[in-house]
């Protein structure tokens, strides 16, 4: 019963995720490339985490690109507000770095791994929070800790008791739920926040002209 109910509830949040994320992959193609890649991957990796594993291969697939997902798409959102802010030297060091993680995940121990994980969140965060604080949009930073908060906080979760009067599998779930609307509330915000961001500095380039 246990394990029926943590996948109901695995299942249902990850069909939230995957349809926030390529709604707002969609509304951002056209101004935002950047992040519009990273939301896509992270719907894709949500719609693949819908189906019940079927083997340890399987499996193994689905947590790839669940972590490949979550490592990317915070990291293209603070790329874009790095860009639109003229930063571009940063810009291009918070992508290179991604993408250098992405390639040598296989050749690094899990410890190294969850280290260099942890530490590229919080440099994409850090960056994301710096702009907005700086452009003053409450709702980019919002979105910024709403995207990255799962990545920085599922390896600890999961080693503790989050809620002790159920059982460890339906705890896991509702982690997992947790955790999967904090990110669906991020792909909203960070949507919110980037077209606003982008009318800004429009508004201001017509201005200095």
């Amino acid at each position: 019963m246990a394990s029926c109910v943590t996948e109901l509830i695995t299942s249902c949040s990850n069909i939230m995720l995957s349809v926030t994320a390529l709604h707002s992959s969609y509304r951002l193609f056209k101004d935002h490339r950047a992040p519009a890649v990273g939301l896509f991957l992270l719907g894709l990796s949500a719609a693949l985490c819908i189906f019940p594993p079927s083997s340890s291969y399987f499996t193994s697939i689905q947590r790839e690109a669940e972590w490949a997902g979550e490592v990317l798409a915070p990291a293209l959102v603070s790329f874009d507000f790095l860009w639109l802010s003229e930063d571009r030297n940063t810009a291009h060091i918070l992508l290179c770095g991604s993408c250098l993680l992405l390639g040598l995940c296989d050749w690094i121990s899990a410890d190294a791994l969850t280290l260099l994980t942890r530490c590229l969140g919080l440099s994409s965060l850090s960056c994301c929070l710096t702009v907005c604080l700086f452009a003053s949009n409450a709702l980019g930073a919002f979105g910024g800790v709403a995207l990255s908060l799962p990545l920085l906080m599922a390896p600890s979760i999961e080693t503790n008791t989050f809620v002790t009067h159920i059982s460890p599998a339906a705890n896991e779930g509702l982690t997992k739920w947790l955790l999967k609307g904090s990110m669906s509330l991020g792909c909203w915000a960070s949507t919110q926040a980037l077209s606003k961001f982008l009318l800004d500095v429009t508004d201001q380039c017509h201005i200095g002209i």
